[in-house]
């Protein structure tokens, strides 16, 4: 079995991303002595999504691409998910941190996190159905 190098490095880089992005809203929270949802302020409520939308996606991608690389999967195919899902990600961060952020950006990191996880659950597919 091969460890899941790639992985690991990605995951570390998320987090310090969803780090980066939790203390953005914090910040905000505290700016707006708003404790809990968003108050009704556009800006808290794109900060939190921004974070939000990372924790649902990173986990099953993680784990996607943990277990393709631990399978024997393609170096070339995982690094290129990794690299295509981690620029995606950036991308879409970068798309809600201010109303006026270009929407191309916010349609990449969406369209790039969705054939992330296709092309990962499709290639771990193969890679299973070829080790059975």
């Amino acid at each position: 079995m091969t460890l899941p190098l790639t992985a690991a490095l990605l995951a570390a880089v998320l987090a310090l991303l969803q780090v980066f992005l939790m203390v953005t809203v914090g910040n905000m929270r505290r700016a707006e002595s708003i404790s809990l949802g968003d108050g009704g302020n556009e800006e808290l409520l794109r900060l939190t999504r921004r974070h939000g939308n990372l924790i649902e996606n990173a986990p099953m991608f993680l784990i996607l691409l943990s277990l393709l690389e631990m399978t024997g999967g393609s170096a070339v195919v995982v690094t290129a998910l990794a690299g295509t899902f981690l620029i995606a990600r950036l991308s879409h961060a970068f798309a809600l941190s201010t109303a006026s952020s270009p929407l191309v950006f916010r349609v990449l990191g969406a369209l790039g996190t969705v054939l992330s996880l296709l092309g990962g659950a499709g290639f771990l597919i193969y890679q299973v159905t070829r080790l059975m």
